[in-house]
């Protein structure tokens, strides 16, 4: 029973986790900073000329200026550049080697974090008290070079975690929806905390059926990421319309911002992020760039809660590694599934779901700046 409780929320990437604040906290006492942290990529980013002084607005600024933060920066042609390899990685593991001598897979190499010129951390990582990866997708280039509006929409862990003066930023903000693709009974043992007048939707995506989990083995190698590889094939094939409904009410002007999750802020949140990416008419290259930023939350992840899973588990925490990050590839299996057998988002999900073009054009008039 213990075996199967766990294994489910590892499958939900541990959404269950009573002890949250009290680790973290601990957590970020006691750890020096991980390597390619947001601080670090942050002061990296000043090698793509990012002005560091356009920061995101900060808890305490009044309602107005937070519902209505930073204009668009001004940004050349979305180049895509690795992260410098110029400093040394720190890790968990020195050298990448877990003590069985397994080479671990490094999520911040050139591959596995990828940085472009409309990256703009520092107004896209909304840094809150406690936070580890809440994102907004606004500031890249889209159709005819309009660039995606900030503030409207935001891509996100959990929201069970927050603060009273996180939950105030959002209020600040005025938040109209946030859309939760966790099962109900992870939404329900980790509630999400609003503002008052935010409205909450549940929309699960995956049911435990899915997960296909009375026999895995997740000590061998491999098996995590044909785990992760069946959980992109299933969201992409099969639940589109789940996706869809996010996608209905961004065809509303009146209904932003709005905010989307699942538990880490990486698998569900990164295929809903690449298809309303899509529809705006960002490239391939820039939305696996923003998909790849996950990776500089990492290390805390990982500490945080690997330790616990292993716990309770009984295995060592390197063996549930690969649930912390996101490899590039598992997104083109998406984006290869969606080209290949439809041609483009747009086609996929007309096929797919309900939305029509006019749901398109509308969702381009209320992202895309003039």
């Amino acid at each position: 029973m213990k075996k199967t409780t766990t294994l489910a929320i590892i499958a939900g990437a541990a959404a269950a986790i009573p002890a949250y604040f009290l680790v973290s906290k601990r957590i970020r006492k006691k750890q020096s900073p991980p390597s390619t942290t947001w601080s670090e990529a942050l002061t990296k980013e000043t090698i793509l000329n990012e002005p560091l002084s356009e920061n995101l607005p900060p808890v305490s600024m009044s309602t107005t200026e937070s519902a209505h933060p930073d204009k668009p920066s001004k940004t050349t042609s979305a180049e895509v550049t690795p992260v410098s390899e110029s400093e040394p990685q720190k890790s968990t593991y020195p050298g990448l080697i877990a003590p069985n001598g397994r080479i671990l897979y490094n999520f911040k190499d050139e591959n596995n974090l990828i940085f472009c010129e409309e990256t703009q951390l520092s107004k896209r990582l909304i840094q809150l008290e406690n936070s580890i990866n809440i994102r907004d997708i606004g500031g890249y280039t889209g159709i005819d070079g309009r660039k995606i509006k900030w503030r409207k929409v935001i891509r996100s862990e959990e929201l069970a975690h927050l603060s009273d003066k996180d939950v105030d930023y959002f209020s600040a903000l005025r938040l109209k929806h946030v859309f939760d693709f966790r099962n109900e009974s992870k939404s329900m043992r980790q509630a999400d905390r609003l503002p008052k007048n935010t409205e909450y939707h549940l929309l699960p995506i995956f049911t435990s059926a899915d997960m296909e989990l009375d026999h895995q083995d997740f000590t061998q190698p491999g098996v995590i990421d044909a785990f992760m590889r069946h959980i992109y094939k299933i969201q992409t094939e099969d639940r589109a319309q789940c996706f869809a409904e996010v996608l209905k009410y961004l065809t509303e002007p009146s209904e932003y911002p709005i905010l989307y999750h699942c538990t880490n802020g990486k698998d569900r949140t990164g295929f809903m992020t690449y298809l309303i990416l899509s529809i705006l008419g960002v490239s391939e290259d820039v939305i696996l760039s923003d998909y790849t930023l996950t990776n500089l939350t990492f290390d805390e992840s990982f500490n945080l809660l690997g330790n616990i899973m292993s716990e309770e588990l009984g295995i060592e925490n390197y063996h549930l590694w690969e649930f912390y990050g996101v490899k590039p590839e598992w997104l083109k299996i998406s984006m290869n599934y969606v080209n290949t057998n439809f041609g483009n988002v747009e086609t996929y999900l007309m096929e797919k779901t309900d939305l029509r073009e006019k749901d398109f054009k509308k969702i381009r008039e209320n992202l895309l700046a003039k």
